[in-house]
């Protein structure tokens, strides 16, 4: 046990070594998809939490340099109940969640894999953290941070995305997206901070966003979902 730990302990080491290269280097260091791999799958399975919190940063040197993810590079060395490949699919799925609500370029195909994870792990989104196969628990919010201190200096997110919540327990921008339409959510954030309707988006606000929201405030329906819940 012992030495599987010193070995699990060794590769991080090194993959961490290969990443502060990577995050250092202004220029445009080469780096193979096969290398990000290793790297990711390095930090997954790490045992040290600060390690594990520079995953989203790899993620965000895939979008720099346009690489994309080879999800089955990224899953096929493990069985689908295997705790290393469960590790990296909370972590990619919490990463495609953070690259959207922080309005940053994400890494080809990191969309399309997060979707498919959805079913899988959608309750870990409203968190506040979550925990790896080793049970110890990631914070969300040192994902965020360390995401934005790699990329603080190089993508400027838009100023739509800066007014967002940040992921955690109590996340309106999460529960909007699960109880309406993207443009539903854009009416009801517009009504939220004051902003001028059109007629056309004034009278389908009337005409269905309100009921909806109507609901949602009844208090029957409110005392059911706390029930249910």
């Amino acid at each position: 046990m012992n030495n599987k730990t010193t070995g699990n302990s060794t590769e991080s080491e090194s993959a961490l070594k290969v990443l502060d290269s990577l995050l250092k280097d202004p220029g445009q260091k080469k780096i193979s998809e096969s290398q990000i791999v290793i790297i990711l799958d390095a930090l997954a399975s790490s045992d040290d939490t600060a390690v594990v919190a520079r995953f989203p940063a790899v993620l965000a040197i895939c979008a720099r340099r346009g690489l994309a993810l080879n999800s089955q590079a990224l899953f096929s060395r493990y069985w689908e109940t295997s705790p290393k490949r469960q590790n990296l699919e909370k972590l990619l799925l919490i990463s495609a969640a953070i690259f959207n609500l922080q309005g940053l370029k994400a890494p080809k195909n990191l969309d399309k894999i997060a979707e498919s994870l959805k079913p899988k792990y959608g309750e870990l989104l409203p968190a506040g953290e979550f925990q790896l196969s080793s049970g110890m628990c990631i914070s969300i919010k040192d994902l965020q941070n360390t995401l934005k201190a790699y990329t603080g200096s190089q993508i400027k997110p838009p100023a739509i995305q800066a007014k967002k919540s940040p992921l955690n327990a109590d996340s309106l921008d999460v529960y909007l997206d699960r109880l309406f339409s993207p443009k539903q959510k854009e009416l009801v954030l517009k009504k939220r901070d004051g902003q001028a309707f059109t007629k056309t988006e004034r009278e389908y606000y009337s005409r269905i966003v309100r009921k909806k929201l109507d609901a949602i405030a009844s208090e029957k329906l409110v005392e059911l979902a706390r029930k249910l819940a």
